[in-house]
Parts: C-alpha cells; sequence; structure tokens
C-alpha cells in the first residue's frame, strides 16, 4: 500500500491533529504516503506539526475546526469540496470528562462530532472510509434506554429539550463521557448502512487506556487506576501509535469490507473487566 500511495497520494483529514493520538495518525499517515489535511482549535500548533510533516519529506493543509462552530466546519467542507474530496477521514475530535461539565461534552462528543461527519460525508469519496474515535468507556456505563433514546438522535432539532427532564443522570461529567461515546459507537452502527448506499464505509474505534496527555490527565484523577490498569490484559498502557496503525488500517483498502461496527484497540481490558463483573455477579 505505501508504495501505491506515493505513485497515487490519497488526502487523509485528521481532526484533532495536534493531539496525541491525532498526531501519532498524522505523522504514519506521512510515513504511508498520504497527502494530509490537519484540522483542530490552534493554528499555531497545526502549523508546527505541519512543519513536522514537510521535515518528514510530506505535505500538509491546515484548517481551524471547532465542531461546536458551524462557520468552521462548513469551511472545512467547501475546502475538502474545493480540493476534490477526502479518501479518508480520522476524527479524534473529543474532551474528557476532566477538561469539561457534563453539557460541553455531550456538545463536543456527540452532537459536535456527529455534526461534522455529516458535513464532510458528501466528501469523502466512494469507496473510502471515515473513522471515528470512541472510547472503551462506551462498553462500562449502565444500560439507560430512556436516555439512550433521546442521545441516539443528537442532530434531532428536538434533542436539548427531550434531553433537559434527564440531565441528572449525566451531571457527573464522567458519566456524560460514556453515554456520548456510547451514543456516537451507535450512531456509526445505525448509520453504515446509509453510508454503505453512497460506496462510503463508518467505522468507531475504541481506546482503552491510552499513554497520551489527555490519557494521563484522567488516570492520574482516578482513584482506583492501579485497579483499573491491572485489567489491560497486555499488562501494559497503550500507545498513541497503537490507535494510529489501526485507524489507518481502517481507512486503507486492507479494509474494504469494515463498516458499521467497533474496533476496540484496549489491550484486552473490557474482556478482563466483563469477565470480572460475571464472576462477582450472583449466580
Amino acid at each position: 500500500m505505501t508504495s501505491d500511495n506515493r505513485q497515487h497520494p490519497r488526502r487523509l483529514l485528521v481532526t484533532g491533529a495536534t493531539g496525541g493520538m491525532g498526531r501519532a495518525c498524522t505523522l504514519a499517515a506521512v510515513e504511508q504516503g498520504y497527502q494530509v489535511v490537519l484540522a483542530d482549535l490552534s493554528a499555531p500548533k497545526l502549523e508546527q506539526l505541519a512543519a513536522d510533516c514537510v521535515q518528514q519529506g510530506g505535505s500538509a493543509q491546515c484548517h481551524t475546526l471547532d465542531v461546536t462552530q458551524p462557520d468552521t466546519v462548513a469551511a472545512l467542507a467547501a475546502a475538502l469540496g474545493a480540493g476534490g474530496g477526502i479518501d479518508g477521514i480520522i476524527h479524534t475530535v473529543g474532551i474528557s470528562p476532566q477538561m469539561g461539565g457534563w453539557e460541553r461534552i455531550i456538545e463536543v462528543d456527540l452532537v459536535g462530532t456527529t455534526a461534522f461527519l455529516e458535513a464532510v460525508r458528501p466528501h469523502l469519496k466512494p469507496g473510502c472510509c471515515a473513522v471515528a474515535i470512541t472510547s472503551m468507556s462506551a462498553y462500562m456505563c449502565p444500560p439507560n434506554p430512556e436516555l439512550e433514546g433521546v442521545l441516539s438522535r443528537p442532530l434531532a432539532p428536538d434533542f436539548a429539550a427531550r434531553l433537559k427532564p434527564l440531565q441528572a443522570q449525566l451531571e457527573h461529567p464522567g458519566l456524560a463521557y460514556s453515554y456520548a461515546k456510547r451514543a456516537l459507537k451507535q450512531y456509526v452502527a445505525e448509520q453504515a448502512m446509509a453510508w454503505g448506499k453512497e460506496g462510503k464505509r463508518f467505522v468507531s474505534l475504541s481506546p482503552g487506556l491510552i499513554d497520551t496527555e489527555m490519557g494521563r490527565l484522567e488516570n492520574n484523577a482516578m482513584e482506583n487506576f492501579d485497579a483499573m490498569r491491572s485489567l489491560v490484559a497486555l499488562g501494559r498502557l497503550g500507545e498513541p501509535e497503537d490507535i494510529a496503525s489501526t485507524a489507518l488500517f481502517l481507512v486503507s483498502p486492507l479494509a474494504a469490507y469494515i463498516s458499521g461496527c467497533d474496533i476496540l484497540v484496549d489491550g484486552g481490558f473490557v474482556g478482563s473487566f466483563s469477565a470480572m463483573q460475571r464472576q462477582s455477579s450472583p449466580s
């Protein structure tokens, strides 16, 4: 794939590009011969990352993006269209429980993210793939059919009104994050058919405990972090490169029959956690 990519360069959009996972995806993509389109909040950080791409022998276009601001979303979508479309999307934008209250988490991680993905969807070329980064926490929140029913329609005109009576169930940022990521994972699964009719693939990827700046912020705030880490079957924290290699596989032609599902990249954590729950529950 690398040689073909360099002879016929493919364009890859990476959002949240200056974060830990986004940067790893960007540099790995450049190494594989992609032309990268980088989007994030900070123009200076984007410019530095673009310089790193050039130093690595690649090229990069930069766009400031806030998924909660329709004007920046529209500007990026227009630029993608003017550039002839895109061959893949890795969407890493998101905030964690230590970075904002429940309303901001829902706004960024679910509403803004789904609105953004739908806005750029027309510019994803047929046969190509969008990967949305979710989280293993999507597997760990208790079932809540009423809340999940509302969250399953984040772009509905009455979304805020329907969510308001249930907001007490989301006021803990950790729960808001988990339910937002679960809803995003479900959104991908439910929308894959519509994307597939356009010849496009839609996949989510759920990282586990990953050693990034955001990950360390959450890990340091976790009272039971050592116990959590002990459930990682592979015995180590994940690296951003673990996410990048999987995401780049998913957007490549090698994954041409993968769509509408979630890929766990958690070192076996969810499996261990589920087994522990089964063993501790009454028979």
